[in-house]
């Protein structure tokens, strides 16, 4: 990232990409500081395509990893920014983006209040817990993205309450509303690397400068 310039990202996606849409209004709403300058998706099919090539931006669909990782380090860009991309990136594909604080220079944003939870169908997860008795709040994590399943250095996390949600579709359409407010925020203090990583017990965490949190 150049003195002045706002840092440019790619952002992965594999559906309907309505975190793609809240990234970008941010954007241009002066919210959040950011240039995309592609927005790449492994289905061809995928609604974030035309949604992207709509705004103007770059596109592409790649299944293959090592040509994704090939055009996206031509690209010089500070972070990858996943929006609902459903593959799992290989380990060779994450040490691509090694930063030498000890991360992957790629940010993720999941359902649920990680280590709760991850994988797939996180809100059908936490539903069955309501259900059962055992549940009454969920939440949403922003977290980089390392070899494991989720496992990666969690950047910030909002909790919200399913106790009166009747149904899997109730709870993600309030966890997706607190995704398209969370995520924005968070990648405004992450992309401009106003963070620090620091140990807290046995654990390393991402926290804020002062201004930011």
């Amino acid at each position: 990232m150049g003195l002045n310039a706002s840092p440019t990202i790619a952002i992965l996606a594999s559906g309907r990409g309505s975190n793609f849409e809240a990234i970008a209004d941010a954007i241009e709403a002066k919210l959040l500081d950011a240039r995309i300058a592609v927005v790449i998706s492994d289905r061809p099919e995928s609604l974030v395509l035309e949604k992207a090539k709509a705004r103007g931006l770059e596109t592409l669909v790649e299944k293959n990893q090592k040509k994704m990782k090939s055009t996206l380090q031509e690209l010089n860009l500070d972070y990858l920014v996943l929006a609902g991309f459903m593959r799992i990136l290989s380990a060779e594909f994450i040490s691509a983006f090694s930063d030498p604080r000890g991360f992957a220079r790629i940010v993720n944003i999941h359902p649920s209040l990680l280590p709760e939870f991850p994988g797939l169908e996180s809100y059908k997860k936490a539903f069955e817990q309501k259900l059962l008795g055992k549940l009454s709040r969920t939440g949403i994590t922003v977290h980089f993205v390392d070899a494991g399943v989720d496992t990666g250095l969690i950047c910030a996390q909002r909790e919200f309450s399913i106790s009166d949600c009747h149904s899997v579709e109730d709870v993600e359409r309030r966890g997706l509303a607190v995704e398209h407010e969370l995520y924005p925020q968070t990648l405004q203090w992450v992309l401009q690397n106003q963070f620090e990583i620091i140990k807290k017990g046995e654990k390393l965490h991402v926290q804020p400068h002062r201004s930011h949190s």
